[in-house]
C-alpha cells in the first residue's frame, strides 16, 4: 500500500497532467473554434477583445502550471549546525547521500575550510523531487560577515562552489552604552571588532587598569568607520575617532588626531593635551595584579620583606611592553630575577622586567625601544611560583610604587596644531550629536519591545 506522502505526489502529478490537459484543452479549442469559421461572425473592437482575452487566460493557466510544477519538484531547506558537528554531517542529516554531500565539501573546500563552521550557523540546503527521491542540488551559507558561500550542482553532475562578496554600507557608526559582563563583550556585541577595543585600552593605557578600575555599570563611547553588510553585520572598521569611558579613576575622553609631521594619529583630551605619559602603569594587557609595592611575607623565601615592585599574573607567553621610550641597558638572566629586562628612559628613570619566558628578536643592551614595544614574554624563570610579570619603576636609582607614577604628559598641542585639532575636535563632537539625535528618533519610533541594532549610538543603537 502506497504511504500518505506517495499518494500526494500521485495525486499532484494527477492534477498537474489534468490541469495541463484543460490547459491545452482550452488552446486547442480556441484554434479549432477559429480554423472552422466559429468566430466570423465576431466583428468590431469588442469581438478581438473578447477573443483575445480567452488566449490571455489560456496564457496565464499554462503559467501557472508550470510555476506550480516547478514548485513542487523543488525544496528549499534551512538547517542548523549543531554541536559538534561538522559541514558533512550537517548535509547527510539534512537528507544529502553521502556521495553528494563529498561531492558538495569538495567543490567548497576550494573557496573556503568547512572547518570553520560554527554551531548554530544557518546553511541553506536545495533539493529537486523531479524524479520522485530529492536529489541535492545547491548549498549557501554566510562564510564571513560579507561574504557568502554557493555550491551548485553542474549539467555535469558535480558541484562548482564559489564565495561572493556582498555590498557594504559605509557609516560613522557611535557605540554609547554600559558596561555589562566586561567592556570587551560589551563592544563586541554592539558592533565594535577587536581593532576598536584595542585602541581604547591604548588610549587608557596610562591611567586605568582595565582588570580593576572598570566595572559593570561604567559608561564608554566609541566613534569609528564601519562598513556593514545587509544583514548588520561588520564586515571591516576604518579609523576610531573618539573614545571615552567613566570608570572609578573618573570620566575621560579623548580625540584621535594627526598632528603636522607626525606619520600617525594619536590620542588627545577636548584642550589638546596629550593622552599618553612619560612611562605606562601595566606594560602588560589582560594581566591580574597579584603582588603590589610594599611588604610581604616572601612566597617562597618564607619571612616578610620589601616587594619593591608590581607582580601581574599572566598565562605564559604574554607580550610585555617597554613602559616608555629608552635605550636597553641589560638583557639576559639574573639571578633570581631570573630573565631580565632594564631600560633607562629619560629625566633619570629606569624599569625593569623580571621572570620573562623569553626576550622578543634582536632584544640586547644597547637597544633603542619604543613605548609600547614588546620587549619579551611571561614566564616563571628565576625564583618565582608561578608566570607572571614583576614589573620595577626607578627614579634615580630608588624603586617606586609603579601604580603610584605621576608623571608628565606625552606631547601637548600648541600654535596651528592646536587649531587644526580644535577643528578636527568639533567635526567629530558634531557627528556624535547627529548619531545621538538619529539613535534618540530610532528609538521613539520602535516598539518597547525592539531589541537594539548592532551598532551606534544612544544606549548601543546607531
Amino acid at each position: 500500500m502506497a504511504g500518505p506522502n506517495r499518494l500526494r505526489r500521485i495525486n499532484a502529478k494527477k492534477g498537474l497532467t489534468v490541469a495541463r490537459l484543460s490547459a491545452a484543452a482550452i488552446c486547442i479549442g480556441v484554434g479549432v473554434a477559429w480554423n472552422a469559421g466559429l468566430f466570423d461572425g465576431l466583428n468590431g473592437a469588442a469581438d478581438a477583445a473578447a477573443l483575445q482575452a480567452i488566449r490571455d487566460e489560456a496564457g496565464r493557466r499554462a503559467e501557472h502550471l508550470a510555476f506550480t510544477e516547478v514548485y513542487l519538484t523543488r525544496e528549499q531547506r534551512e538547517v542548523r549546525v549543531g554541536p559538534g558537528e561538522t559541514l558533512a554531517g550537517l548535509l547527510t542529516r539534512a537528507g544529502a547521500t553521502a556521495a553528494e554531500a563529498h561531492a558538495a565539501l569538495a567543490s567548497i573546500d576550494d573557496v573556503y575550510d568547512p572547518r570553520r563552521v560554527r554551531p548554530g550557523q544557518p546553511v541553506s540546503l536545495f533539493f529537486d523531487r523531479s524524479s520522485g527521491e530529492a536529489r541535492l542540488t545547491g548549498v549557501a551559507f554566510r562564510s564571513d560577515p560579507g561574504a557568502s558561500v554557493t555550491a551548485n550542482r553542474t549539467t555535469a553532475g558535480g558541484f562548482a562552489a564559489r564565495e561572493v562578496l556582498m555590498p557594504v554600507t559605509y557609516e560613522i557608526a557611535r557605540i554609547a552604552s554600559q558596561v555589562e559582563t566586561s567592556l570587551y563583550a560589551s563592544a563586541l556585541q554592539l558592533g565594535a571588532t577587536d581593532r576598536e577595543v584595542a585602541a581604547l585600552a591604548d588610549a587608557f593605557a596610562y591611567d586605568v587598569d582595565f582588570q580593576r578600575d572598570v566595572r559593570p555599570g561604567d559608561d564608554f563611547e566609541l566613534v569609528f568607520e564601519r562598513f556593514y553588510d545587509d544583514e548588520g553585520n561588520t564586515v571591516r572598521t576604518g579609523n576610531l575617532l573618539f573614545v571615552s569611558l567613566e570608570s572609578s579613576r573618573g570620566s575621560r575622553a579623548f580625540y584621535s588626531f594627526l598632528a603636522p609631521g607626525d606619520t600617525q594619529p594619536d590620542w588627545y583630551d577636548a584642550d589638546g593635551k596629550s593622552a599618553r605619559r612619560f612611562l605606562m602603569k601595566t606594560p602588560i594587557n589582560g594581566a591580574r595584579l597579584s603582588s603590589g609595592f610594599g611588604m610581604r611575607r616572601h612566597p617562597i623565601l618564607g619571612y616578610s620583606r620589601m616587594h619593591r615592585g608590581t607582580d601581574f599574573a599572566a598565562p605564559t607567553g604574554t607580550p610585555i611592553l617597554a613602559a616608555g621610550d629608552g635605550t636597553v641597558l641589560r638583557s639576559g638572566p639574573y639571578g633570581g630575577y631570573g630573565n631580565y629586562v632594564r631600560i633607562r628612559h629619560a629625566n633619570g628613570y629606569e624599569t625593569a622586567y623580571a621572570h620573562m619566558s623569553r626576550f622578543a628578536r634582536g632584544l640586547r643592551a644597547g637597544t633603542r625601544v619604543r613605548q609600547g614595544q614588546v620587549i619579551g614574554y611571561v614566564g616563571s624563570t628565576g625564583r618565582s611560583t608561578g608566570p607572571h610579570l614583576h614589573y620595577e619603576v626607578m627614579l634615580r636609582g630608588q624603586q617606586v610604587n609603579p601604580m603610584a607614577l605621576r608623571v608628565a604628559n606625552g606631547r601637548n598641542l600648541e600654535g596651528r596644531a592646536l587649531e587644526l585639532f580644535g577643528i578636527e575636535r568639533d567635526r567629530i563632537d558634531t557627528l556624535r550629536r547627529a548619531r545621538d539625535s538619529e539613535a534618540a528618533d530610532a528609538a521613539t519610533a520602535q516598539p518597547a519591545s525592539a531589541t537594539a541594532p548592532a551598532a551606534g549610538g544612544g544606549r548601543g543603537a546607531r
